[in-house]
């Protein structure tokens, strides 16, 4: 008789689907996880003097691990931003059955089921000043602890002379992910105590309250903000001259949410045509956005919390 080809024995190879948060999008950066690769386990079959086959070969399929991602969401200046690890899992894999021909002889199946690694996150957290002083903050660091599926064997034997080999399949780990913690570090802009500086993860936030810039419920520079937008401006050319700029607009709580949002924006937008029209930055350098409500420092509980919401920020990068 003709030599038996090895069969393939459906196995789960399919990896998890991606989490949707590790596909590319505005407002986060996406660090992909290197994927684990379990390679094939070939089987011969087993033939005798003759090449008739007694027991069938078989192969359990390589399998592709999609390890995750690490996500970091864009956070408004003076926040450092949340933190999310995706869930990650090793799928079941199994040795199928075999039988030796002409007896009764079964060689078991055997499974080893899968094991998941749960997401894990870090929330935004963003500084505010308490008592008249702005404590520095961190963000906490971020473990997904590492996962391993157990190896296996399928007992072998030899039975009328005939030997059938252990089959094995081995350990497989997904290994740990960490994120180490980040701090947000602040003080007042010298000659400007109403001006908050923030300072961590590789830029630096300017943030001026809406009350100092604006009059209520206008999108109309003050003169008397000109001083802090220039003490402000002097510390960007100083430090970075070309640097990209994003002025960020925030109300809080208080009426329409959509009024506010429209609010922000055009608080926004008039501090950067301020800055290019009387301190000279190119406009192809500076972004807005405005957030109205949705992105508070501080829980929009009292009076003086929410004064604290209404501000403009001035983000700057420095790496």
């Amino acid at each position: 008789m003709p030599t038996a080809t090895p069969s393939t024995v459906p196995t789960p190879t399919a990896t998890p689907s991606a989490d949707p948060e590790c596909v590319p999008a505005a407002g986060r950066t996406v660090r992909e996880l290197p994927d684990v690769a379990v390679p094939e386990v070939v089987v011969a079959p087993v033939v005798d003097g003759d090449q008739k086959t007694l027991v069938e070969g078989f192969t359990i399929p390589a399998q592709t691990i999609d390890a995750g991602c690490v996500v970091q969401y864009d956070a408004p200046g003076g926040c450092l931003g949340a933190i999310r690890i995706t869930a990650a899992a090793i799928p079941d894999v199994t040795i199928p059955e075999s039988r030796l021909d002409g007896s009764d002889k079964v060689y078991a199946a055997v499974t080893v089921p899968g094991v998941d690694a749960p997401a894990v996150t870090s929330p935004q957290i963003c500084q505010a000043e308490t008592n008249g002083v702005l404590p520095t903050v961190t963000r906490k660091g971020v473990v997904r602890r590492g996962v391993a599926r157990n190896g296996a064997a399928r007992p072998g034997s030899s039975e009328q002379g005939v030997k059938v080999e252990t089959v094995k399949v081995a350990p497989v780990r997904l290994p740990d992910v960490d994120v180490d913690p980040a701090r947000l570090e602040s003080r007042k802009l010298p000659g400007q105590d109403k001006v908050d500086v923030f300072t961590g993860e590789g830029k630096v936030s300017y943030v001026a309250p809406g009350d100092v810039l604006f009059d209520t419920d206008q999108a109309v520079i003050r003169p008397d903000a000109a001083k802090a937008l220039h003490a402000i401006a002097l510390k960007i050319k100083a430090a970075s001259p070309n640097a990209r700029i994003r002025v960020e607009g925030h109300t809080d709580d208080r009426g329409d949410a959509t009024y506010g949002l429209r609010l922000s924006e055009r608080r926004a937008q008039a501090v950067a045509s301020w800055l290019i029209r009387t301190e000279g930055f190119k406009a192809a350098l500076i972004t807005t956005k405005g957030f109205g409500e949705t992105a508070p420092a501080v829980p929009n509980t009292s009076a003086a919390n929410r004064q604290k919401n209404r501000r403009v920020v001035l983000t700057v990068a420095t790496r």
